[in-house]
């Protein structure tokens, strides 16, 4: 392929990437209340993470700053490492158990 057709592909992803945030945004827009309703800021946060949203978008969503919600990302990561190494501790049997 040629220069400008690969740029144009570049584009084209690009331009796919930005419709796709713009329908997610949209549609929280217009979900807001039911989504977000009786949440706190971290909660908030949390739900807005999983959809995927960027740290600069879900703080306008949350009226908070980016730096907050990409702290408050880390704590969730870090939550879900350690809550998924103490699911694997209880899966592990202990030494002297019989394993069935």
């Amino acid at each position: 392929m040629s220069d400008t057709s690969n740029e144009l592909l570049e584009k084209l992803d690009t331009l796919i990437e930005k419709i796709e945030l713009l329908t997610i945004v949209t549609t929280i827009g217009i979900q807001k209340e039911k989504l977000l309703k009786g949440k706190n800021k971290t909660e908030r946060i949390e739900i807005l993470v999983k959809l995927g949203l960027s740290n600069d978008v879900i703080a306008l969503i949350v009226g908070t700053t980016s730096s907050t919600v990409s702290v408050r990302r880390s704590e969730i990561k870090r939550k879900k490492k350690k809550t998924s190494k103490q699911k694997q501790k209880t899966k592990q049997p202990k030494a002297g158990q019989n394993v069935k």
